[in-house]
């Protein structure tokens, strides 16, 4: 027996319902960066750390030169998911996007208040760049060999900056959805398990 044909409507013509769903709170554009522009911020807060943690009195933490929100989750990856990203970004995939917020005001003290440009999604793998950037652990090469960004020549430095890193961008001063877009971000998914893994030993 052939199963029924079931058509989807795109649009009803039913009356107009009492019913609201949920509505973006925050408009979100995104941008095309290269991994080269966290690179560039990362260079610029560490020639003066002091100076940018002047700048943003309230940030006790920063990614890649952005300061974080006081109520981020601290760092919780381990040295094999860093590896495993850092490898993610020289094989060229999908980073997925980051998100920064593009509001900014100045205090009476010419800082930045609270809450300005914040990072508020990507912490995770934002610290994992730093830390590889500056050499704190090192990624297998083509021949399984693990190499310390110190140790690569400009080509292959160049061809890891230009990859394509996505920012997206929120612009508000309002806390309570600041917090909010963090907790979609932040939670909108679950882990999977090791069982579930689709791919097992090397390629090369």
């Amino acid at each position: 027996m052939t199963a029924p044909y079931v058509v989807f409507l795109r649009h009803s013509g039913a009356d107009e319902s009492t019913v609201c769903m949920p509505q973006q709170k925050l408009v979100v554009q995104v941008f095309k960066f290269q991994v080269d522009m966290l690179a560039a911020n990362l260079e610029k807060y560490s020639a003066d750390p002091g100076g940018v943690k002047a700048q943003y009195p309230w940030a006790t933490r920063f990614a890649m030169g952005h300061p974080l929100a006081t109520w981020q989750r601290p760092p919780v990856w381990t040295e094999e998911q860093q590896v495993r990203f850092i490898t993610s970004v020289w094989m060229g995939g999908d980073l997925g996007s980051y998100l920064v917020n593009g509001w900014y005001e100045f205090d009476d003290q010419g800082a930045y208040v609270l809450n300005s440009e914040v990072l508020l999604d990507g912490q995770q793998r934002l610290t994992a760049l730093e830390g590889y950037l500056l050499g704190r652990f090192g990624v297998p090469d083509a021949s399984g060999q693990v190499r310390l960004w110190s140790e690569l020549g400009y080509n292959e430095r160049r061809r890891f900056l230009g990859m394509t890193f996505t920012q997206a961008r929120v612009h508000s001063g309002d806390e309570r959805a600041l917090r909010q877009i963090y907790d979609l971000r932040a939670f909108g998914g679950t882990p999977h398990s090791e069982d579930q893994r689709a791919a097992t030993g090397s390629n090369c």
